[in-house]
């Protein structure tokens, strides 16, 4: 038996003693109220008959025989006339009692310490008191509390092995998301949380499972992070191994040697603006790198990229169309990271776009704020990449390699807080946005 189950078993146990004592002590109270109030009504009601058969002349033992009175008396202009009495000494002490302040009912003490039950019923004959030994109220109540504990005490037993059981079935489910746990700590995300509890618990195994499926996705992505990273460190640096050691052998002709150390110096830069892009990545990520917003023309701003642009799209016979807003608008934002997202948008349009197409870069008002789009007419994105393609690396192995410049473009659109995204047809065209709200408008 576990922990947490012997646990539940001696807090629900607490809770049902706590429960039995509480109900036993409330039902001697109600028990014992009910039943002196059940006395008195007997006594009002062996006073009614009395003075009945007083009236019409009849015997009233019988009464008194059926009712268990102790004794009877009536009181009439001052004068005590006793009716009946078991207690013939009760009712010399009684004669000595002030009966005019006795109250319609109550309890009576005689110097005998015996308590008595009383009812005083004031008629035109007089005032008739009825008593009766109170010893029958406790030896009746004695009589109740033994029932009731041995009730309680059976109910306490048989609660223990269900108690037991209820604990054992809650705690099932808790004991298989622990195991779950520690298997996802040990690498195995491949789990069994199902839990038709319908309760927090059904929600917490559900979420345990929605974590796995996500750590498991993060770290295929991490594998292929470093494979990737890896390869684009070993390519260059190959090279720079073959040509080094050409160069080393003293094989080359000194025009070749100029060729050799050229590509040397393109490799070198190749790999410094690969780590500089993994060194960007994570500040980013890691919230290192602070943005410098300032206030900018965005008209001004949008329309550099002609001229950034101009060499590279006339390699593949491309038009950049710029399509502005109506109105100069100022925007605040880091411009140096918003050029890069923008370049990084354009330059991937311009590798997946045909030769001779055409490339889109608007700004548009909407509810929400100012648009920026790019749109090329090129081969598409498939839809089961689209949701994924911000990842680090996530298309390099199936189109040629985003690499880092759109994990790097998320993260900055992430820390201005712009909604962003992409909306592609396989074989169309592919469009990817972002939303400059209006807090950020000038």
């Amino acid at each position: 038996m576990g922990k947490l189950t012997l646990r539940l078993i001696k807090y629900f146990s607490g809770i049902i003693v706590l429960v039995v004592i509480f109900c036993f002590l409330t039902s001697s109270i109600f028990l014992s109220y009910f039943y002196v109030n059940m006395q008195y009504s007997e006594l009002k009601a062996a006073s009614n008959k009395i003075y009945e058969a007083i009236k019409s002349g009849e015997q009233y033992s019988d009464i008194v025989s059926e009712y268990q009175i102790s004794s009877a008396i009536l009181v009439k202009n001052g004068e005590i006339i006793t009716l009946s009495s078991s207690k013939m000494g009760m009712m010399s002490v009684m004669k000595n009692t002030h009966l005019e302040d006795l109250k319609e009912k109550g309890k009576y003490s005689s110097p005998m310490n015996q308590d008595f039950l009383y009812y005083k019923n004031s008629t035109d004959i007089g005032d008739i008191i009825i008593l009766q030994n109170n010893k029958f109220s406790g030896e009746y109540m004695k009589s109740t509390y033994i029932i009731l504990s041995i009730i309680f005490l059976v109910a306490l037993i048989i609660s223990i092995p269900v108690v037991s059981v209820l604990g054992k079935r809650i705690t099932r489910p808790i004991i298989k998301l622990q195991k779950a746990a520690l298997d996802i700590t040990q690498g195995n995300f491949d789990i069994d949380v199902e839990a038709n509890t319908k309760d927090e618990i059904e929600e917490l195994s559900n979420s345990l499972k929605i974590m796995a499926d996500s750590i498991e996705k993060k770290n295929v992505m991490q594998r292929d992070f470093i494979a990737n990273v890896s390869h684009d460190f070993k390519t260059p640096l190959s090279v720079i191994r073959n040509y080094s050691e050409a160069i080393y052998d003293d094989i080359l002709g000194e025009k070749d040697k100029k060729e050799y150390l050229k590509e040397i110096i393109k490799e070198v830069d190749r790999l410094n603006l690969l780590v500089m892009d993994i060194l960007q990545l994570s500040k980013l990520q890691g919230g290192i790198d602070i943005l410098k917003k300032e206030n900018f023309n965005l008209t001004e701003f949008l329309q550099d990229f002609e001229n950034s642009f101009r060499i590279h799209l006339q390699t593949k016979n491309l038009s950049l169309k710029i399509k502005l807003l109506d109105s100069d608008i100022d925007i605040y934002a880091d411009s140096n990271y918003l050029y890069r997202v923008i370049y990084n948008f354009i330059d991937n349009a311009i590798k997946f776009s045909h030769e001779g197409g055409e490339i889109a870069l608007s700004a548009t008002k909407e509810e929400q704020g100012i648009r920026i789009s790019v749109k090329d007419y090129g081969e598409g994105i498939d839809e089961k990449y689209a949701d994924n393609i911000w990842e680090r690396y996530y298309k390099s192995q199936k189109s040629g390699g985003m690499g880092l410049g759109l994990a790097i473009c998320s993260e900055i659109l992430k820390l201005h807080n712009f909604e962003y995204g992409v909306i592609s047809e396989k074989g169309k065209y592919t469009e990817f946005y972002f939303t400059i709200p209006k807090t950020n408008i000038i």
